[in-house]
């Protein structure tokens, strides 16, 4: 379904210029419009689904690899807010900053004895659990191709992950905090098939060896989006993004997959 209606909203974003393009009789042989800025503000509202599992080993205690879904029953897809900034100081410079927080909450009753943070959770005990995933990123984007209808560029930046989980029931309680800067790599690019309508795809991911036997882990993240410029100045956007990680923080593990679609806007000045 999902999918369904990402294809749904991107056709609509396809026939919007299209029509009007249509009226005037020929093609348009305007220059892309919403290029033109040097601050750009963007906020999306994203609605991820999530999968995985988490593990903590303390107090001798070996910890089970506990699946979101299955054991803890992380089923629903709440809606989360994410922002965007991008100054661009030339055409062909970008310093760009994301905030993504996310947090789920859920309840279900054990169906096997499971380790966690040096507790230990029985069978048929009704746990609560939150798990809390924030990412920080910082980077640069050099558009090595940059045209007046689009451009293919590469990414290099700084991305900081706070990871938190909590299990809590009747006889015991454990929650785990980890905390980790990664550097990371990728490609964007960007095409405007019509002056009004720009079709976007990044990539960008690393993978860190351990580090002093403290963290080591890989994670990448996808997007494809396409935006409606109503003026140089706003634009509405649709898109599907994927978050991947997996990450080990001293004796903390999570293997966490988010994806889902998104809706947003941005202004420019």
């Amino acid at each position: 379904m999902n999918s369904r209606l990402l294809a749904a909203a991107l056709a609509v974003c396809a026939l919007l210029p299209s029509a009007a393009a249509a009226q005037g009789g020929r093609p348009s042989t305007r220059p892309a419009m919403g290029e033109n800025y040097y601050l750009e503000l963007a906020a999306t509202w994203w609605k991820p689904t999530v999968k995985g599992s988490i593990t903590s080993d303390a107090l001798e205690l070996v910890g089970s690899r506990i699946d979101l879904v299955d054991d803890l029953g992380f089923s629903e897809t709440p809606r989360f807010r994410d922002l965007r900034v991008t100054i661009r100081p030339a055409r062909k410079h970008k310093l760009r900053f994301q905030h993504t927080p996310l947090e789920y909450n859920a309840e279900a009753t054990l169906t096997r004895d499971i380790a966690f943070a040096g507790q230990v959770y029985p069978v048929s005990l009704p746990v609560a659990s939150r798990l809390t995933w924030k990412v920080w990123r910082f980077g640069y984007e050099w558009d090595f191709i940059s045209r007046s209808r689009g451009c293919l560029g590469v990414l290099a930046g700084l991305r900081r992950t706070e990871l938190s989980a909590e299990l809590s029931s009747l006889v015991a309680s454990g929650a785990v905090l980890a905390e980790a800067p990664l550097p990371s790599i990728g490609i964007v690019s960007r095409v405007y098939p019509l002056p009004d309508l720009a079709l976007n795809f990044e990539f960008s991911g690393f993978k860190v060896p351990e580090m002093a036997g403290d963290y080591e882990g890989t994670y990448t993240d996808l997007e494809v989006s396409a935006m409606v410029n109503i003026s140089n100045n706003l634009g509405v956007s649709a898109g599907w993004r994927r978050l991947s990680t997996d990450i080990r923080i001293e004796r903390d593990f999570g293997d966490l997959k988010f994806s889902g679609i998104w809706f947003g806007g941005a202004i420019r000045f």
